[in-house]
């Protein structure tokens, strides 16, 4: 067995991401040697410094050697400041040599619970996610990991280990369910009666008026995803999605398709293809319709912190129910996200709607900025938050008001996710998302309070 003065030092000289790249890219392990220690050995281990003793360890349970680690940690249990996270760390490293994948992958989550921060950790986690197959979660481990890549090169390894996930399991499943109470499932009007300047008023029917309930809302997609060559590959999804009431009446169904062939490049790609959906029974903020068109994109990461998407959409919009309102409607989005860390990331979008329909007084120009903040906690807690302002500028008088259509749409929503409670491989989350529209037409004035409790992947 090497020495124990020597494997303090190899530990000193380490640089992290060397680690990082040798744990998620090669999975080499050192020559295994003798799994019992002598006096003098016990003796030098027990001169180090606890930092020292923490590298020792690593280098035993990834060498092969996870028995010796698993003595040592249990004969010398580590006390010094960081001793719990750094025991969770070294049990689940023990749990891996052992073959304990899951209890492994437990203690690691147990260990970003209690501090994000620790990315060796989080490396770990993410391969060994790779290997018990939960590739949604080892992907999402992965990107949160980008932003502590020192150089591209090194990004570049993060993302070959994301495009072999990709690679061995072409189709991917999705399904969800979740509670979804809302104090107005419907985006009805808050106001009962309008007064007019000359004294007379008018009446919100109660078709338009704001009603709560809670609901649940389901939903699946399938993905398709191949590699075409080197620089080329075809990506194609299908969703459905339903919200359903008591009161049949605010019912939604939805389902939508999309097929792309991206050029691939060094840190992202441009794509084009075609999108489709399909809304039934919409609320009473929209029309139900059908829509199909061409969409472009573009997808960069300007740098390991950095990530630019850009797209654009042109549909063509049909109404089952109502030809009058068939018309289309052109979409352009953009994206900007910075990670500070591999626990903290912030991102800024803008948006510009022009949507044409056969009746005038619902054609409309829009324009959106928002921003995101998404923060991993201690305790295990997962928060995320984004906030958006649309404007909406209407083309002609809206009837009975006699006014042009003007709204102006804030949304501002959290969600929490306790990541260390494993559900079947899934983290429980709850949302709350709150939206205030104002309008000069009174149909349109409205607010809600809604919440949405669900199980992700991305944890």
């Amino acid at each position: 067995m090497p020495s124990i003065k020597s494997l303090a030092a190899a530990s000193k000289k380490r640089a992290f991401f060397g680690a990082l790249s040798f744990l998620l890219l090669t999975g080499t392990t050192i020559a295994k040697a003798e799994m019992t220690a002598t006096a003098q050995q016990v003796s030098a281990y027990q001169d180090l410094s606890e930092k020292e003793r923490v590298g020792i360890l690593i280098r035993l349970a990834k060498s092969g050697q996870h028995e010796l680690a698993a003595s040592l940690l249990t004969r010398f249990p580590l006390t010094g400041p960081f001793a719990k996270n750094r025991s969770l760390f070294l049990e689940g490293l023990i749990l891996h040599g052992r073959g304990n994948l899951t209890g492994a992958a437990e203690k690691y989550r147990a260990a970003l619970a209690n501090d994000p921060s620790l990315t060796l950790v989080r490396s770990e986690l993410a391969q060994t996610l790779f290997e018990l197959e939960d590739d949604e979660s080892a992907k999402h481990n992965l990107k949160l990991l980008m932003a502590e890549a020192p150089s591209q090169d090194a990004a570049n390894g993060i993302r070959s280990f994301i495009d072999t996930i990709d690679a061995r399991r072409p189709f991917t499943f999705n399904t969800y369910v979740s509670a979804a109470p809302s104090t107005n499932i419907n985006n009805g009007s808050s106001i009962k009666t309008v007064y007019n300047p000359d004294g007379s008023s008018i009446t919100v029917d109660e078709a338009s008026r704001k009603k709560s309930g809670i609901g649940f809302a389901g939903g699946g997609s399938v993905g398709y995803s191949k590699r075409l060559g080197n620089h080329a590959s075809i990506v194609a999804t299908a969703n459905a999605n339903a919200r359903l009431y008591d009161d049949k009446t605010f019912n939604i169904y939805g389902t939508s398709e999309s097929a792309e062939l991206r050029y691939l490049f060094q840190g992202g790609y441009t794509g084009f293809g075609i999108v489709a959906s399909q809304i039934v029974n919409s609320d009473i903020d929209g029309l139900s319709y059908h829509s199909y068109g061409p969409r472009v994109s573009l997808v960069k990461d300007v740098s390991p912190r950095n990530r630019l998407s850009l797209s654009s959409v042109y549909e063509w919009r049909t109404n089952p129910d109502n030809k009058l309102s068939d018309g289309t409607a052109l979409m352009f989005d953009g994206s900007w996200s910075h990670a500070f860390a591999s626990d903290a990331t912030v991102s800024a979008t803008m948006g510009y709607d022009r949507v044409i329909s056969g009746i005038d007084y619902n054609s409309y120009k829009s324009y959106s900025i928002g921003m995101g903040l998404y923060k991993e906690l201690p305790f295990g807690i997962t928060t995320n938050f984004n906030a958006q302002y649309i404007k909406s500028d209407f083309d002609s008088i809206f009837p009975i008001y006699g006014v042009v259509r003007d709204d102006k749409r804030y949304i501002g929503s959290i969600s929490l996710t306790k990541r260390d409670f494993n559900i079947f491989g899934y983290a429980p989350a709850v949302e709350y998302t709150y939206l205030r529209n104002h309008s000069n037409v009174a149909n349109y004035e409205y607010d809600s309070h809604s919440f949405d409790f669900r199980l992700t992947k991305d944890f």
